[in-house]
This record gives C-alpha cells, structure tokens and sequence, in this order.
C-alpha cells in the first residue's frame, strides 16, 4: 500500500479510492474547504482559516515538510482526479520511544463515505510497517463522534480522558480524549 516515489521522496501512499500525497500549490482550494469551514474545525486544534490566503500559507508549510522524523502531512486526494479533499498527518512523532500522534480531516462534501477510514488505514500501515512504530494516538474532542467511531472501528481503544482544556483554540480551551492502537493490536 506505501511506496516511495525515489528515494528520500515524501512517500506516497494508495487506497483503492485515495491517493495520499506530498501537498502541492493546487491543493489550496481542496485545504479551503478544510480549513476555511468553520464546521469542519470545529473539533480541530486551531480556529478556521478566514481566508483562502490564510489556507495558502498552510499549503505551502504542508507542502514543504518532506522530513518524515518529527511531523509529515499528506494531501488526500480522490485517486482518479487527484483533487485534494483533505489532509491526514502525524506529528509529535518519538522515534525512540517509536510512538506518533495522528490527525486528520475531509472536507465536509467528502465525509461519510468510509475516505478517511481508508486514508488512515493507509498511514496507519506506513506507520507501522516502514517507520516501525509501536504505538499511535489520536487526541480526539468528546463531542466528535464521527472520528471516535473511526478510530474505535480501526482497533483503538479510549485511553483516557477528557484531558481539561488541553488544546488553546483562538481565546478558547478545549478538552480531549486520547485514544491509542498498538502495533500488535492492528485488525
């Protein structure tokens, strides 16, 4: 499922209906959607984007990140057009202690098709098939429902929580749960 275009290349990874790629200039419309929703952020860890040149300056941050040794994010895009729909990465990834924490998000048109269960899948196999990960994360809003039904469904479990005001989103706190797969527990 994962394979590098060359080597030292952002890997590229496909599904039967995603292709999870490096970020590119093109895909800050596909991000906007993301980004400048205030319903699609509404469980993220920053406020949305106010404008589309606000989601550019990410795009281009995305897009510079090949380093796969602390943080790496992909462009989700539909396979057949390669229009991006989304974004999945990990970040605050430890090597020694070879654990990582996941994120993502779909642009609201996009959702409730099974995409991002095939997309984290494909990171999740990466995760722990190339970089040798034991375990990953995901810090989840109690009230996101959509996305504790998806890590539940791909074998996490709820480790704890809610951890109080753990993100600071604009001038306001939110609080999380943690939910964590490890290698051996994988369906």
């Amino acid at each position: 499922m994962a394979k590098a275009d060359k080597a030292g290349a952002h890997p590229t990874l496909t599904t039967k209906r995603l292709r999870l790629r490096q970020f590119a200039a093109r895909d800050v419309e596909g991000m906007h959607a993301c980004f400048g929703d205030p319903d699609a952020m509404r469980y993220w860890n920053f406020p949305p984007c106010k404008t589309r040149a606000e989601t550019q300056r990410w795009v281009k941050i995305l897009a510079k990140n090949t380093s796969p040794y602390a943080f790496l994010a992909w462009a989700v895009a539909d396979k057949r057009s390669d229009r991006c729909i989304g974004m999945i990465n990990y970040h605050h990834r430890e090597a020694q202690n070879r654990r990582l924490e996941l994120g993502y998000i779909l642009a609201p048109a996009h959702q409730g098709r099974g995409l991002m269960t095939e997309a984290v899948e494909a990171l999740l196999a990466y995760c722990f098939e190339e970089l040798n990960v034991h375990r990953v994360h995901a810090l989840i809003h109690p009230d996101n429902a959509a996305s504790i039904r998806l890590v539940m469904r791909l074998g996490f479990r709820c480790e704890g929580g809610p951890l109080r005001d753990y993100w600071r989103v604009g001038d306001e706190y939110a609080s999380v749960m943690m939910y964590a797969l490890l290698a051996g527990e994988r369906p």
